[in-house]
């Protein structure tokens, strides 16, 4: 029996570890869920990736993330556990009381009852799967607590099944192979790049250049998982620290706020005032002096963007505007500044700046030293072949866009 239950990779505890990890997103969290302490679902989580010999999560920047390999594993946990869930609902028709089959069921429940049932007898089935009738016995009889339903009914030829015996069979003859497969998939995953891609982009930056690079690399390496998120830069910089992101785009600054991160540029855009297209200050407004009564649209404090916007001001000894409304994505900026009298200081390279919304017109007033560099943030010390990989993928994305904008 021993051997038998050995065969499968991962226990059904497991599964419903691994299971919850990833609804919930963490082991406190999917402790918690499970009634289960943390240190007992830390240590089953452990002897998966042990048994497996795989990384199943790696920490993301939502908490626990699949990795490739996770992925594979995620999938039959699932799966296994749903045809649990399906079976217990079957069962749940015949009785009052809540059963608790998903919960506490394991592979030797399943395998002693379709044992039982292939030769309907409990000392048969003992000797076939070198246990005592005693220890058959024994389960069948937790089986029976799970299910509060009878199993077998004795006969003079043996045990006959019950539907709820022969429910239980049948389940155990649908799960047991998705298990066994388990190690084969993930086996069999392509020799190439594997792994998590996750890239973070302040505010206002790469929102068009990084899903390109994203899809390029799914083409060519399926087996990456790909994920991009949007947050400032404090937050994505703590988060690439942490090893929750790989690497963040955007704006970069006068150098990265801590020592252990590193930046690489790679596209020159500038700063530039934007209107509405039928907005008067396009016919009005000839220096900045006169746009200081306008309504504004700017990026956040602590951005570049919002520290030369207040640069542009105090440059003419003036104060800047206070009514300015903080926007987060650049989507939403031109949105609003197309729906109201508001103009926005945005940044724009030269093919974003070719391809501008008809509905919006660049202010014609020229702006002192408005050049700036749109960047990647990388770690020093976590540098990977998939990182590399996404870099040269954005900077092929760039050189296809500039060489666009020369034809």
């Amino acid at each position: 029996m021993s051997n038998a239950i050995s065969s499968f990779p991962l226990t059904l505890k497991q599964c419903r570890v691994i299971t919850e990890i990833m609804r919930k997103g963490t082991e406190k969290e999917a402790s918690a869920s499970l009634n289960f302490s943390q240190p007992s679902v830390s240590r089953a989580l452990s002897q998966a990736e042990q048994a497996l010999k795989v990384s199943i999560f790696t920490r993301g920047w939502s908490g626990a993330e699949p990795t490739s390999e996770g992925e594979i594993v995620i999938s039959s946990c699932n799966s296994i556990l749903q045809s649990i869930a399906k079976t217990e609902r079957q069962l749940q028709q015949n009785v009052k009381v809540l059963l608790k089959l998903k919960a506490y069921v394991e592979w030797r429940h399943l395998m002693i009852i379709e044992a039982v049932v292939h030769v309907g007898s409990a000392s048969v089935a003992a000797q076939t799967l070198g246990m005592t009738q005693p220890a058959v016995s024994k389960t069948l009889k937790e089986v029976e607590n799970m299910v509060q339903q009878p199993l077998f009914l004795r006969a003079r030829r043996g045990l006959v099944p019950q539907t709820a015996a022969k429910q239980l069979a049948s389940l155990f003859l649908r799960i047991s192979p998705v298990a066994h497969s388990l190690l084969p998939s993930i086996q069999s995953l392509p020799n190439e790049l594997t792994g998590r891609l996750s890239v973070g982009m302040l505010s206002f930056s790469c929102q068009d250049i990084v899903p390109i690079a994203f899809a390029s690399i799914f083409k060519q390496h399926s087996g990456i998982r790909l994920q991009a998120m949007q947050g400032p830069y404090h937050m994505l910089a703590n988060a690439l620290r942490q090893g929750e992101i790989d690497c963040f785009l955007g704006l970069m600054r006068k150098g990265p706020i801590h020592p252990e991160l590193i930046e690489t540029p790679l596209l020159r855009a500038q700063y530039t005032l934007i209107a509405r297209a039928d907005h008067p200050v396009h016919t009005s407004a000839k220096t900045l002096n006169d746009l200081t009564n306008e309504r504004w649209i700017v990026a956040r404090h602590g951005t570049p963007i919002r520290e030369y916007f207040e640069g542009l001001f105090h440059s003419i000894d003036n104060k800047p505007p206070i009514q300015a409304l903080e926007m987060l994505t650049f989507a939403s900026s031109e949105e609003l500044v197309i729906h109201s009298d508001a103009i926005a200081l945005l940044f724009y390279d030269d093919w974003n700046i070719n391809q501008l919304n008809p509905r919006l017109k660049q202010i014609p007033i020229t702006l002192p030293n408005a050049e700036c560099t749109i960047g990647i943030t990388r770690h020093r010390e976590r540098q990977s072949t998939i990182i590399q990989t996404f870099i040269e993928e954005l900077t092929l994305t760039i050189q296809d866009k500039l060489a666009s904008t020369q034809l």
